[in-house]
């Protein structure tokens, strides 16, 4: 039987692999948009309009994605700049 602290290694490794598979995706993607003239301003924009349409997730909770998106890329880059 898998305890409780496996599991969570497991659905951690999960979750670690969909976002990588997430990042490939959205890079492909934004490498042909570019291709196209988007940008990724573009993108974002029509990623808000649309979610704005959808009404789901609520406004207030795409900010905080947002928000917590805009602190995990001041993390990556601070550390990046360290090394």
């Amino acid at each position: 039987m898998i305890d409780s602290e496996q599991q969570l290694h497991i659905r951690n490794a999960l979750r670690d692999s969909r976002r990588e598979g997430l990042i490939n995706f959205v890079e492909d993607l934004i490498g042909l948009l570019a291709q196209e003239g988007f940008s990724f301003q573009d993108l974002l924009e029509a990623l808000a309009g649309w979610g704005y349409r959808q009404q789901s997730p609520p406004p207030d909770e795409v900010i905080r994605h947002l928000e917590d998106a805009v602190s995990e890329l001041h993390h990556l880059s601070r550390n990046q700049n360290k090394n």
